[in-house]
């Protein structure tokens, strides 16, 4: 996802069974899909994902390694940063959610962490991963939302601490 203007432009497509090109490619190569209790579909019942650098083990039934990949020119002027996450934050969090909270921190390292924290706080049980990649334009688009840890927000109000 890169952050122009304060806006999250999305830049790949999520590659799940639940796309038609992608549950038929499992299909071809053997593999199933199904759908968990709360309507998420995985390959073999395992993976929530078609493609991964990882999984060997599903490598046979069709999930792969190759991304989807586009070129387009930075505009340091209006491009703040370049974020890279793992469905384990992805799944959870809205582009324009991460694109939000990582305006609002003073470095990419800091930004990377509470990412990552606020992931695991909603519950997520997958690789939380995120690389951050700044560039011309970081520090100059705010949100205007002023917390963005929910544990933050609980220790601001007085309730927890």
């Amino acid at each position: 996802m890169l952050c122009r203007n304060g806006q999250a432009n999305k830049l790949t497509t999520d590659h799940t069974p639940d796309s038609e090109d992608e549950r038929h490619r499992i299909q071809r190569f053997g593999g199933y899909v199904t759908w968990n209790s709360v309507g998420q579909a995985n390959v073999n019942g395992r993976l929530a994902m078609t493609r991964s650098i990882g999984d060997f083990h599903l490598k046979a039934s069709g999930v792969i390694a190759e991304p989807d990949t586009q070129r387009l020119t930075v505009k340091h002027a209006k491009d703040s940063f370049l974020a890279l996450t793992t469905d384990g934050i992805n799944f959870l969090l809205s582009d324009q959610e991460i694109c939000d909270i990582i305006n609002q921190c003073q470095d990419p390292t800091e930004a990377a962490d509470v990412i990552a924290q606020q992931a695991l706080q909603y519950g997520s049980e997958d690789n939380a991963t995120i690389i951050i990649i700044p560039f011309g334009a970081w520090g100059r688009h705010q949100s205007s939302t002023t917390i963005y840890s929910m544990s933050r927000n609980f220790a601001s109000s007085g309730r927890w601490a």
